[in-house]
């Protein structure tokens, strides 16, 4: 493609179409609580019943980062974002036909693995690849497109379920799905060299070479020996358990606090936009500050977040709770692939990144549970909110320490 006498860099491309295939797993993944109730009216599923279709979702994506290094060694990631890309498409089509519950969570199951494997999973080794330079910047960039996903399509889907119904929207949805992801897959290109480029950022292609035949970093045999590994997966999954168990419950407590749903639901919207710029700028400061300075921002959003959350009602903590939204919660999806980068280097890179991603997944799924057994322990999930606050300060300073440990590497190399 060429604009006047420039060429637009591939990698630029890329990351184009990494927004739509972000954007669909806005759409299949942050949609989906809008159908349970619809679902559960007419069948006569229970609610909870109904919900376990998320949470299939999620551990379809734990499934996918636990064999992701192992499956990419033996298919190309592009070729495997082709056949997730049909087959996600597919699988969202097949709940226009669905009647039984055991239907229901096949397809979810299938649909959640495949979904994983258009985005999240592959994009982050992708982008890797393609960019030496402003890696944290094209990852947030990349990233935003679920937070714009889901604010686009979730009135759409709404809107739909009440006009058509449900299964009428599945299907129209698993079309617009198809129209983006599967074009997309094929367009995807795993490594610049196969389009005769060099990675963004490298100037000469001897030491280009040089650094994709000798990367830099430990074997992930040492990885696995290190104490700080298990450290920094620890930290990872606390604050991933923190991200899922406020954001997950946050438009409940606000009812319970007696704001309208209409309130609520227009507080989440903001939260998701805030997100989105949130993303974009999470990278663009880990590029430009470094890696401690991005987690401990970050860090400190994410607990500033659930505190202004605590001072509610009032429309002051209202508005800091979306402010600090942004970067607080752009740590879950921007910072896992970069701090797993720096912390441990390219050598071993996909599997660090796909050992983090699960062991993040299985704590995401986690805290809305537990801010579920604290509401209904105590009545309110301001106890659990109490505890994030605490959790959060306490594991962002443990990465920190360990990235200090771990030769400093920003991404924006010159």
């Amino acid at each position: 493609m060429v604009i006047g006498r420039k060429k637009i860099y591939y990698g630029w491309i890329i990351v184009a179409v990494g927004v739509i295939m972000m954007m669909s797993y806005g759409i299949v993944n942050n949609c989906i609580s809008l159908y349970v109730v619809p679902i559960c009216s007419e069948l006569g599923f229970t609610r909870k019943a109904g919900a376990f279709m998320s949470t299939l979702y999620s551990a379809g994506g734990m499934l996918v980062s636990a064999v992701s290094s192992s499956l990419y060694q033996a298919i190309p990631v592009k070729k495997s974002m082709r056949v997730a890309a049909v087959t996600l498409s597919a699988a969202y089509f097949c709940y226009f036909f669905a009647d039984k519950l055991w239907q229901f969570y096949i397809i979810s199951a299938v649909a959640g693995c495949a979904m994983w494997l258009i985005a999240y999973v592959p994009y982050a080794i992708i982008l890797s690849n393609w960019f030496h330079k402003r890696t944290g910047f094209v990852i947030g960039l990349t990233y935003m497109g679920t937070g714009i996903g889901g604010m686009l399509f979730s009135p759409v889907v709404g809107r739909l379920i009440e006009t058509v119904g449900w299964r009428e929207c599945f299907a129209i949805m698993s079309i617009i799905v198809a129209f983006a992801v599967i074009p997309g897959s094929f367009i995807v290109r795993d490594k610049p060299e196969e389009k005769g480029l060099l990675p963004y950022g490298e100037r000469n292609a001897d030491e280009a070479a040089r650094h994709i035949s000798e990367p830099e970093g430990m074997y992930f045999h040492d990885i696995i020996r290190s104490p700080r590994f298990y450290a920094i997966a620890i930290g990872l999954s606390a604050l991933s358990f923190v991200n899922t168990g406020f954001a997950g419950t946050f438009a409940a407590y606000m009812s319970d606090l007696g704001y309208p749903i209409s309130v609520a639901s227009a507080v989440v919207s903001g939260n998701m936009a805030s997100l989105a710029v949130g993303k974009i700028s999470l990278g663009w400061i880990y590029d430009k500050l470094g890696n401690i300075v991005g987690t401990a921002l970050s860090g400190a959003f994410l607990a500033g977040a659930v505190v202004a959350g605590l001072l509610m009602p009032g429309t002051l903590p209202v508005i800091c709770e979306i402010a600090l939204f942004s970067l607080g919660f752009a740590f879950g999806s921007v910072a896992i692939p970069i701090i797993s980068m720096a912390a441990f280097g390219e050598r071993s890179f996909s599997k660090v990144n796909g050992t983090f991603m699960a062991v993040t997944g299985i704590a995401a799924a986690m805290g809305p549970v537990f801010s579920g057994h604290v509401c209904d322990t105590t009545g309110s999930y301001a106890g659990s909110y109490r505890a994030y606050v605490v959790i959060a300060a306490v594991f962002t300073v443990v990465i920190i320490l360990c990235l200090a440990k771990s030769k400093e590497r920003t991404f924006n190399r010159t």
